[in-house]
């Protein structure tokens, strides 16, 4: 799954492979307009985004049928990011890369 940011816009895209999580910004100038589903690491290299927020977004993209098996999985890639140290001392954002 990757959030693509644009001048403006934020949209989830591939929301059902949850085996990768990115914010994909041509550029960072634009990662503004996340508002709140996340906010620019300290180091400008990752995004903090919104657990809730990005499950919310995500799971619109989906086909009703789909979204409660779904919503299991992303719980799990959460709780593995958790594991590993890529989530917010708070439990409420999970990090993830900025690609370009």
């Amino acid at each position: 799954m990757f959030v693509e940011v644009t001048e403006g816009v934020v949209a989830v895209r591939d929301a059902a492979n949850l085996k990768a999580l990115a914010v994909q910004a041509a550029d960072r100038t634009h990662l503004s307009a996340l508002g709140e589903l996340g906010r620019v690491s300290d180091d400008g290299d990752h995004v903090w985004l919104s657990i809730d927020g990005l499950k919310v977004a995500a799971a619109a993209t989906l086909a009703d049928a789909d979204r409660a098996a779904w919503g299991e999985a992303y719980d799990g890639m959460i709780a593995y990011a958790v594991s590993k140290g890529w989530a917010s001392p708070d439990g409420t954002a999970v990090r993830a890369h900025v690609e370009p």
